[in-house]
């Protein structure tokens, strides 16, 4: 968990001004939710960790149509919405860097009194601690456009440090393309979308290693990987829909769902998979901090500076 409130709540920060103008009923009214809001960050953001597994399918589809097609897509805009954040939605799209939108954002709609100024700290809070703490993609959020500083909705910039998206989104087949080994149990469909997504996210060039790819694998493409094999937090709830569908009511769904946990529950503590796993090599140790320091897309170091810096400690 990143240290210290976030921006919405910190006195020191550059997030939203009081509500000058409204009235005080207003005002109160207004703090209400924004706590309500604060409260659902704090209770349900640490509950959605996903697994890589889920995020690897969410970093390879590179198109909107289908990153909005991957479960956990669909899994962040009904958090956000349980949250009270609204009906976020992927607006825009190049690999490793994200632009979401809110229509009517309901953070906007708390300062009526407000205008000629972004406010919307909240939300900006809460898809940095998704990205980082729940899918553990090392990233940047700002937003870039606001209702109250005359943009048509808001709009959030998310950019993926690339060394953690690689991390996450490579798995052992993906390196052994990347390393040139012969792969025997793979068809040649399979092998061409492959090495299609590692061309998009320019670690191939022309079927070849490209330099970013040569330079990524000679200096973190081989470290041990730790990746916790575990259930998405999606699934308990679509089994429980579908036990509600067969036997008629979420009540029998409950107690179903109850027996089997309670009989797979010391099954599931014994055979969790674990692979070993580091930290993303020199993640910079970003941390959330507050809004006047907040992590800004403009800030992010490149490919190049993190690789130099990745050679400069392995010849330390």
């Amino acid at each position: 968990m990143p240290p210290g409130p976030p921006p919405f709540e910190d006195i020191s920060s550059s997030g939203p001004p009081p509500m000058e103008g409204a009235g005080f009923a207003q005002s109160m009214g207004a703090f209400g939710n924004m706590l309500k809001i604060q409260e659902s960050i704090s209770e349900l953001l640490p509950e959605s960790k996903v697994p890589w597994n889920e995020s690897r399918k969410f970093l390879k589809a590179n198109t909107i149509e289908n990153i909005k097609s991957t479960p956990l897509y669909k899994f962040h805009r009904d958090l956000f919405k349980k949250i009270g954040l609204g009906d976020i939605q992927l607006i825009g799209y190049a690999p490793m860097h994200y632009i979401f939108g809110v229509p009517d954002c309901p953070v906007c709609n708390l300062y009526p009194a407000l205008n000629n100024q972004k406010v919307c700290a909240a939300t900006t809070d809460a898809l940095y601690r998704f990205f980082a703490e729940d899918l553990e993609l090392e990233c940047s959020v700002e937003e870039i456009e606001c209702t109250k500083d005359g943009g048509q909705i808001c709009k959030f910039k998310v950019d993926l440090q690339p060394i953690s998206a690689y991390q996450i989104m490579l798995d052992e087949t993906d390196r052994k393309i990347l390393n040139g080994q012969d792969l025997k149990n793979i068809g040649s469909d399979e092998l061409d979308r492959r090495k299609e997504i590692l061309t998009v996210y320019k670690l191939l060039e022309n079927g070849q290693l490209s330099e970013i790819g040569r330079t990524y694998m000679q200096f973190a493409g081989n470290m041990p990987v730790q990746e916790k094999i575990f259930d998405p937090p999606w699934k308990a709830r679509e089994e429980l829909a579908s036990i509600a569908k067969e036997k008629g009511t979420f009540g029998a769904a409950f107690g179903s769902m109850k027996e089997k946990m309670q009989a797979s529950g010391d099954k599931n503590g014994r055979d969790a998979t674990v692979t070993p796993r580091v930290k993303p090599v020199d993640a910079d140790k970003k941390e959330h901090i507050p809004e006047k320091n907040k992590p800004d897309s403009g800030k992010s170091e490149s490919f190049a500076e993190l690789l130099s810096k990745m050679k400069k400690n392995k010849k330390e």
